[in-house]
């Protein structure tokens, strides 16, 4: 049983969310935030899946306190995402949150329970990802990666680094006069370059949305802090197959072993700055770097102008 509150976010796709409850459902979570986005007016195959998703909460039969949150009107994905993990946060000191089409492995619970007790009070760490898209790098006898990489499929954190973020700070004031990218990859002008010219481009999106998890890793690029890793991938993407990647395994959805109960832990002590090999690694794969200018910028101006679920999906806020 997992001793942590878990937030489960879905909507309307049962065929994702059926997956990462059925694992919700081995876990055994002693708390369950159970959010539920309502279904649009007019798509009746939608408000049908959204019906159908409310009412797994029938099938909770172990000891759990419940606590549900079901819009009673439909909301954009920005409110409705920032909103199910700010309903947690308000209610718990610490969470693991899950969206509907991240899947995460049974080894994923313990991973979190584990790191999120270790790093509760040192303020440098902002999340545990249970994300690694690195294979066959050498740890050398450790059982996690501090890194400045900010995958989110599948993560958990704390009342107080959430409730410590500016979810409305003018991104283009923090960017351009207070050089937070700089400051942060310190040295590497090659990643200051890239997310500078990022974020430039989606500046007008993010005033619009305040995008959540683009404002919260800025919020802990701003504040110098970092993301603890698994050592290997725990959670599986399943939304990005038949969506904009079809049928095509890539990083972000790699299939992973769902009954793996146990995560090695080896309480190896390791220094809390981002391993550069680890985040070197993790920026190539995830961004098929380097390409050309030109070719870079073509992908950099696709969240704005259609959201994308393929290997460029390193936050979450589309769906």
């Amino acid at each position: 049983m997992v001793n942590t509150a878990v937030l489960f976010e879905t909507f309307a796709r049962p065929k994702y969310a059926r997956q990462v409850f059925e694992q919700i459902k081995k876990a055994q979570p002693k708390k369950l935030y159970f959010y539920s986005n309502k279904a649009r007016i007019g798509y009746p195959e939608e408000m049908k899946n959204n019906e159908e998703i409310r009412s797994w909460v029938k099938e909770i039969d172990w000891d759990c306190e419940l606590y549900t949150f079901f819009r009673d009107e439909y909301v954009d994905v920005y409110v409705s995402t920032f909103g199910a993990i700010d309903w947690v946060f308000r209610n718990e000191e610490e969470a693991i949150v899950l969206e509907d089409d991240c899947v995460p492995s049974q080894a994923f619970f313990m991973y979190c329970e584990h790191f999120l007790n270790k790093y509760k009070n040192d303020k440098r760490i902002c999340v545990i990802s249970g994300d690694n898209y690195v294979e066959g790098l050498d740890y050398d006898g450790a059982d996690h990666v501090i890194t400045s990489s900010f995958f989110m499929f599948g993560w958990a954190s704390w009342r107080d680094r959430w409730i410590n973020a500016d979810f409305n700070i003018d991104v283009k004031h923090i960017i351009e006069n207070e050089h937070i990218f700089e400051k942060y990859f310190i040295g590497d002008t090659r990643k200051v370059k890239f997310w500078k010219s990022y974020y430039k481009n989606i500046y007008d999106f993010l005033n619009k949305t305040h995008c959540w998890d683009y404002m919260f890793s800025l919020n802990c690029i701003r504040q110098k802090t970092y993301v603890v890793a698994p050592i290997e991938h725990l959670v599986q993407n399943v939304g990005i197959v038949g969506t904009h990647a079809p049928g095509k395994e890539n990083a972000t959805n790699k299939s992973i072993d769902l009954e793996k109960k146990n995560y090695q832990v080896t309480n190896k002590i390791i220094n809390v700055i981002p391993n550069k090999v680890y985040d070197e690694l993790s920026f190539n794969i995830l961004f098929n770097y380097p390409f050309s200018l030109k070719s870079r910028m073509k992908r950099l101006v696709r969240p704005v102008v259609r959201p994308i679920k393929g290997i460029l999906k390193y936050f979450s806020c589309y769906k």
